[in-house]
């Protein structure tokens, strides 16, 4: 009397692990959120400065001279929009908590099997 039976103790522990899993996805949704703002300050920082390095060598003359430079910033630019994108495609597969993903989803009326009397 008073203890725990052992189906008792496991949904304890369920609940428990369940908790633990809650806060995991809670951190990883964080680590994202601030990695994808971090990733798209520093791509907007990086394309005004080649804005402005392009506009200054075109005006002085010296584009042929940093070209390569440029190029180099532009790829990076272009690396770090990929990384943004990897961000946005794990945001859209976790999906909003409590709702089912997008391959989950019920199939719409317009797919469903035609009844008998159809």
């Amino acid at each position: 009397m008073g203890g725990l039976t052992p189906e008792g103790r496991h949904l304890n522990t369920q609940g428990w692990r369940e908790s633990i899993v809650q806060a995991f996805v809670r951190v990883e949704d964080a680590v994202y959120a601030g990695l994808g703002t971090l990733l798209a300050a520093i791509a907007l920082v990086l394309l005004v400065a080649v804005a402005v390095a392009f506009a200054r060598g075109l005006v002085g003359g010296t584009l042929p001279d940093h070209a390569v430079e440029l190029l180099d910033r532009i790829l990076l630019i272009l690396m770090i929009v990929e990384l943004l994108y990897t961000v946005q495609v794990s945001f859209r597969a976790h999906g909003p908590r409590g709702l089912p993903r997008q391959s989950e989803k019920a199939p719409s009326s317009r797919c469903r099997r035609p009844r008998r009397g159809d």
